[in-house]
Parts: C-alpha cells; sequence; structure tokens
C-alpha cells in the first residue's frame, strides 16, 4: 500500500509504495532521499544498544584521569567530578555534566532497547511510540562536546603544576557514544509504527 510523504527538504508531498531491499525512494523535485529501508536494523541496533549498555558502567565507574601532584596520585572519575562541581557550589556545569554525560546516555540506550524488544514481540505499539519520542527529545542532550570541552580545560590548566593521564573510563566512554550513534543510525523508526516486529524488517 502506497504511503503519502512530504519531502524534508521542499515539502512536496507524493506517494511511496513499498520499498524492496536496498533500493531507496527520492523526491520527483530535488532527489533527496524519501525512504529507505535499513537491512537488519532491529539486530544492529539491539547488538549496539546492549554494546553500549555494557560499556556504561565502567565508563561511570572507572577514572577517567589520573593526576599525579607532588608524588601523590589521586584519580577521578565522572561521578567524582559530578560531585565536585556540585561541593564548589557549580550548580548549572554540575547539572550539564550529569545530564550530558551519565542521565541522557542510560536513558536512550534503555530507550533504544526497549524498542528493539516491543517491536520484535509485535506488541505495546503505544509504549514504542513514547519511547521513541523520549528518545528523539534526550538526543540533543548527548552533547559529546560539552563534557570533552571540561576534559580539555582541566588538562589545560593541572598540565602546569601536575601530571595529568586519561584513565580507562575515557575509553569505556568514547565506546559508550560510539555504539549509541552507530544504534541510533541503524535504527529503522518506520518500524516502530509497523504492526509487528516482523513487518518491514529487512534482511540482507
Amino acid at each position: 500500500m502506497d504511503t503519502i510523504v512530504a519531502c524534508d527538504t521542499c515539502g512536496l508531498v507524493q506517494r511511496v509504495g513499498q520499498l524492496p531491499a536496498r533500493e531507496a525512494a527520492v523526491c520527483a523535485r530535488c532527489e533527496t532521499t524519501l525512504r529507505r529501508r535499513k537491512l537488519n536494523s532491529l539486530v544492529r541496533t539491539g547488538a549496539l544498544a546492549l554494546a553500549a549498555l555494557i560499556l556504561y558502567f565502567p565508563a561511570n565507574l572507572l577514572p577517567i584521569v589520573t593526576t599525579v601532584y607532588w608524588g601523590a596520585e589521586a584519580k577521578t572519575t565522572i561521578f567524582d567530578g559530578v560531585r565536585g562541581l556540585f561541593e564548589t557550589g557549580e550548580w548549572p556545569i554540575a547539572c550539564l555534566v550529569f545530564t550530558t554525560s551519565i542521565l541522557s546516555p542510560i536513558l536512550k540506550i534503555l530507550g533504544l532497547l526497549v524498542l528493539v524488544v516491543t517491536i520484535h514481540s509485535g506488541r505495546f505499539k503505544r509504549t514504542r511510540a513514547w519511547t521513541y519520542k523520549v528518545i528523539r527529545i534526550v538526543d540533543p542532550w548527548n552533547m559529546l562536546e560539552v563534557y570533552w570541552l571540561a576534559i580539555v580545560v582541566a588538562l589545560a590548566e593541572l598540565g602546569r603544576v601536575a601530571t595529568v593521564h586519561p584513565g580507562f573510563g575515557v575509553i569505556s566512554f568514547t565506546g559508550v557514544v560510539i555504539c549509541t550513534i552507530l544504534a541510533t543510525l541503524t535504527f529503522d523508526p518506520r518500524l516502530v509504527w509497523d504492526e509487528s516486529g516482523s513487518l518491514g524488517e529487512v534482511h540482507a
């Protein structure tokens, strides 16, 4: 059955039919891609989201930096950084770092896993629709640049009086970011509205 789709670029409303695997529909006016079925969307998204969930815990529990100052070594985790900002009265920055580096990643990861499970079961359409809306709201808050900027500034300031080394938490956190980005890119949003988990799922 054909679906009426409006082009995001030029606004032209047109009908698009069911697409075979590895094919895409383009706008008749500006040739912008209108629809494209993603191969093995649920499998890829589920695997990447699960990997991100596994890496999330060491990313937050392992130290992100190790500082050596006059022979004294101190290891700092993300939680330590947030707590330190709260203790020094930097509430806005502390809330921003907590939201972008701790809260929004786990909400997005869990949301993607919920979508995969509910779509695969072919049930709870309202639940997955609500979950997808939450992911769309949370997604802009995954501002990695803010978090890394805070680290760079800290390293630049501490580098004058102390020796600073990145910890294993940074590697895990980078893995979380990469996995969540790839999971989002491989997810086919139209599966949220399909009647069953198998409908519209394209395999290689």
